[in-house]
């Protein structure tokens, strides 16, 4: 199952067609665009949120870790970049093959249920009537889909990469800070920072807390196009949730520090994280934890990288 902001579990699938696996990729025929990075300092952080932080949930329980200095990408990965990686390789992405569910989990303005599967909707058209921009970052793919882009960008670069675990996340997005987002705790505040669930969205998505300023946009917004946190990371809160690498578990008992082992099984758990275009102020919060199974996507599910080496 998963439950990001606006939308409905799907209901599982039947167990033969978990069998399925993803294409391989074809031989390379283009270069990839390497994505400039923030070196992360090693430090030590309490992640998760204290009892007092407004719109907290049970899953947040505070705990402090320690975390190694690492490389992140200051940018989630843009339409373009995916692009490249899909003219190299031939890939057809799990909303185009209609992987367990037909298209992707979009937003339809012309009908009464905006938000459904809709099998018009992919990385190419994400959702209703949206041209997607070079600059935008991608959305309706799979985790299985970012593990293909990833393997593609590691032979075509020569350098390695990967997602960054959901400890790496929330300590890159935090930045040094302890507030409940790393403008402050004022949601309000959120639109020179992020692309969130604003007053110009009011009618349309049901939320009780919206955030009271106007970000300029409904959907996508360009990448890098706000301010960035303390260390030169755009949008680690609002665009699109990001994959992580990391398996969701209720409580934290350590796979917050690791990535799955090993080829994700169709309904493993990942860990997602950020917020989204559509999300709501409790949503938008540094600790905020949410998860999505290996097989969906969804019009405001992304992913940004970590560079090894």
């Amino acid at each position: 199952m998963f439950l990001l902001s606006g939308f409905i579990a799907p209901a599982p699938m039947q167990a033969a067609q978990l069998g399925r696996t993803l294409k391989a990729p074809l031989p390379q025929r283009g270069a990839a665009l390497i994505p400039e990075t923030a070196t992360i300092p090693s430090g030590c952080f309490f992640m998760g949120s204290p009892k007092t932080e407004q719109g907290r949930t049970d899953n947040e329980t505070l705990h402090r870790l320690c975390v190694k200095s690492f490389k992140l990408a200051k940018n989630e990965v843009t339409v373009e970049e995916f692009q490249k990686f899909i003219d190299a390789t031939g890939h057809v992405t799990d909303a185009e093959r209609n992987v367990e569910e037909k298209g992707c989990w979009s937003y339809d303005h012309t009908v009464g249920q905006h938000w459904s599967w809709w099998g018009w909707a992919n990385w190419k058209s994400p959702v209703k009537d949206l041209a997607p921009k070079p600059d935008y970052p991608v959305g309706c793919v799979s985790f299985q889909d970012v593990q293909a882009y990833i393997a593609w960008l590691n032979k075509t670069s020569g350098q390695q990469y990967r997602l960054p675990t959901e400890a790496e996340w929330e300590y890159a997005a935090r930045a040094g800070t302890v507030s409940a987002r790393y403008w402050g705790n004022n949601p309000d505040i959120a639109c020179r920072n992020a692309n969130v669930a604003d007053r110009k969205q009011i009618k349309t998505l049901a939320w009780a807390q919206l955030h009271q300023c106007d970000d300029g946009r409904f959907f996508y917004g360009v990448t890098g196009a706000l301010l960035p946190n303390q260390w030169g990371l755009h949008d680690m809160l609002g665009n699109v949730w990001e994959w992580t690498c990391s398996r969701y578990e209720e409580h934290y008992s350590g796979f917050e520090e690791a990535c799955l082992k090993g080829r994700a099984d169709f309904d493993d758990l990942l860990v997602v994280r950020g917020g989204g275009w559509n999300a709501d102020a409790p949503r938008v919060r540094a600790a905020y934890r949410n998860w999505s199974t290996a097989w969906a996507r969804q019009a405001n599910l992304g992913f940004r990288l970590v560079r090894e080496r």
